[in-house]
């Protein structure tokens, strides 16, 4: 069944399925953050008296500039989300896979193939 032995060695199913997991959770923790300044610019939309800025560039008003920048972390958020949701479906199925028993022994004979030293041959 298994002959080549360059093949590449499988990955296991349950460690690809707790990287999604993890991706999922990074998601989060960056929707998270986001959350947290989109919050902070609105406090400075609040107080427009409290705002400048620079004179590089054309003139803009400091409290629409920082309403572009809550609009657009609000994109980034949605957008987030769509990747969110996409990695939750993938998450569903991915964890049903696993390796069949040949695969699996296949899998180790190769990792063991590999960390053998090769063998020197003298004449």
């Amino acid at each position: 069944m298994f002959k080549n032995r360059r093949e590449p060695v499988l990955p296991i199913p349950s460690g690809l399925y707790d990287e999604i997991g993890q991706l999922g959770d990074r998601v989060r923790a960056l929707r998270e953050d986001i959350a947290r300044i989109r919050g902070q610019y609105a406090l400075l939309v609040q107080s427009p008296k409290s705002l400048r800025v620079d004179e590089l560039g054309a003139p803009s008003d400091p409290r629409d500039a920082a309403i572009l920048v809550h609009q657009g972390l609000r994109v980034v958020d949605r957008d987030l989300d769509t990747v969110a949701k996409g990695i939750d479906w993938a998450h569903g199925p991915a964890s049903r896979i696993s390796l069949t028993d040949a695969a699996a022994e296949h899998r180790e004979q190769q990792l063991t193939e590999q960390q053998r030293p090769p063998i020197e041959r003298t004449r």
